[in-house]
């Protein structure tokens, strides 16, 4: 059965941004359906992937968007940077420059993301350590400097992919309890905005009956 027919009380999506070549689809693949293939094809446009997954007591539905890396794509990927909840900016340590441009794509979803999107930073292809050409400070030193949770992560291994997910979505979580607390304490500290909220409530029911 797919997970489409499921019931979940969140829907998280997360972005994935970085150079192509790097990994990122096989970082999904690896998570969403266990799998490793060496020689994955460059994803053309924008890949979709989901998974449900239970949290604090949450059922919480993923959605991942994986984004090309080539220039010719740059204006679908923004159009999904705006509707993302949290953003993965994914280098190859075994290629540097791929790292070097992750500054490029910082700026890219700074100008197109909400401003409270959380955002993490992963080097990618850690079992390659004999072809490193980024050393896991370098990674770090980056990653706080922008304020950042930095990961070193391995598709081929399946290391720190699903401890960079949860830690995401253990984020957001907390994020979203607190909006709704926050959301509840205004309601009972204004009893109009209360009776307003009750009231265009069972206009709706009333409409909906109707039909």
């Amino acid at each position: 059965m797919s997970e489409t027919y499921f019931e979940f009380d969140y829907l998280l999506r997360i972005i994935l941004v970085g150079d192509t070549g790097i990994g990122k689809s096989s970082l999904l693949m690896r998570y969403t359906d266990q799998e490793f293939q060496q020689n994955l094809l460059p994803t053309i446009g924008i890949d979709f992937k989901t998974k449900i997954i239970e949290q604090s007591g949450k059922s919480v539905k993923l959605q991942f968007w994986d984004t090309a890396g080539q220039e010719r794509f740059r204006t679908i990927s923004r159009n999904y940077y705006r509707g993302a909840h949290a953003i993965f900016f994914v280098y190859d340590i075994t290629d540097r420059q791929s790292f070097k441009r992750i500054e490029y794509w910082m700026n890219e979803v700074e100008q197109n993301s909400p401003p409270d999107t959380i955002k993490v930073l992963i080097g990618n292809k850690s079992d390659l350590n004999y072809k490193r050409e980024v050393d896991f400070d370098e990674g770090k030193e980056l990653a706080q400097s922008q304020g950042l949770e930095f990961f070193e992560s391995s598709a081929l291994e399946n290391r720190n992919i699903e401890n960079a997910i949860n830690f995401v979505a253990k984020l957001w979580l907390k994020k979203q309890e607190l909006e709704e607390k926050k959301q509840q304490e205004n309601r009972k500290a204004n009893p109009v905005l209360q009776n307003s909220f009750v009231s265009i409530k069972k206009k709706s029911l009333f409409q909906l009956c109707q039909c």
